[in-house]
């Protein structure tokens, strides 16, 4: 597989789940001060991904009027953001059909030779958990597709391929295979966007706990993770956070078209 992404158009039919996930920290745990891996994310149906991609692109040209490439947590909506725009943000990101999910990995919860195994294996868990509570809420149909879109990062592709080759989402009595792939930063894909916001939150909030407050949340990891009691934040072995949309009653029209992420991406080479 090629290091860098070679420009593949990624075709979404409906009735097809994808999780796009981004990462924060080390995977060597080499932070002394701050010593976790994570990654983070969202998760969309086919039917849906064009309203909540509109959504965010509307409130980034609103909000960031001075960016034109890709949205950086770490830079464009760090702590001192302004509230106006820390509210616009988690706005964007309050549908319904949009699932959010995290995984922590730290020094207290695996030894350094287990990391990305139990992150991967970790991370594969999660998507069963969101696609469980889809398919409860009626937003999603097993045995769908399901497409792990991950911001390609150099030092993680060896990994990811070596840990996440051959895993499947349980889902009720299936196993689903997970296809995965890259996507580049800087095409500013707008779920690439909210995974680096919901990652970066959860850093943050695991940092607030290892220093400050065991039980603590942040803000946005609140807004985030609405459905969590503070209580159940807190670490433990093969740590983890995820939230499925909440019960609603949603007048849903599923579109029979395809929709396609005018984006490259790099298939992983075997499905996962």
């Amino acid at each position: 597989m090629e290091n860098q992404p070679t420009g593949e158009q990624l075709l979404i039919q409906p009735n097809t789940l994808v999780f796009y996930i981004d990462d924060s920290g080390d995977e060597q745990l080499n932070n002394r001060q701050h010593p976790i891996f994570a990654f983070g994310g969202v998760a969309c149906v086919g039917e849906f991904h064009t309203p909540i991609a509109q959504s965010w692109q509307t409130m980034k040209a609103a909000t960031f009027p001075q960016v034109a490439g890709p949205l950086h947590a770490k830079k464009h909506m760090r702590d001192r953001l302004p509230e106006p725009k820390r509210l616009a943000v988690l706005a964007a990101m309050a549908p319904q059909r949009l699932a959010r999910f995290g995984t922590i990995i730290t020094t207290s919860t695996e030894p350094l030779d287990a990391v990305m195994p139990v992150a991967c294996g970790t991370l594969a868990n999660r998507f069963a958990r969101v696609a469980t509570g889809l398919i409860q809420l009626g937003l999603w149909r097993a045995p769908g597709r399901v497409v792990a879109v991950f911001e390609h990062s150099t030092r993680l592709v060896r990994h990811l391929e070596r840990h996440f080759t051959d895993l499947a989402m349980i889902v009720g009595p299936y196993r689903i295979p997970v296809e995965g792939c890259f996507m580049p930063k800087a095409v500013a894909n707008p779920f690439l966007e909210m995974a680096d916001f919901v990652v970066n939150t959860l850093g943050k909030n695991v940092k607030l706990q290892m220093t400050q407050d065991p039980i603590g949340c942040t803000a946005n990891f609140q807004a985030l993770f609405r459905g969590c009691r503070p209580a159940a934040c807190r670490l433990y072995r093969g740590g983890h956070s995820d939230r499925t949309p909440g019960l609603r009653n949603l007048a849903l029209k599923a579109s029979q078209r395809p929709c396609i992420i005018p984006s490259p991406v790099t298939i992983i080479s075997a499905p996962i």
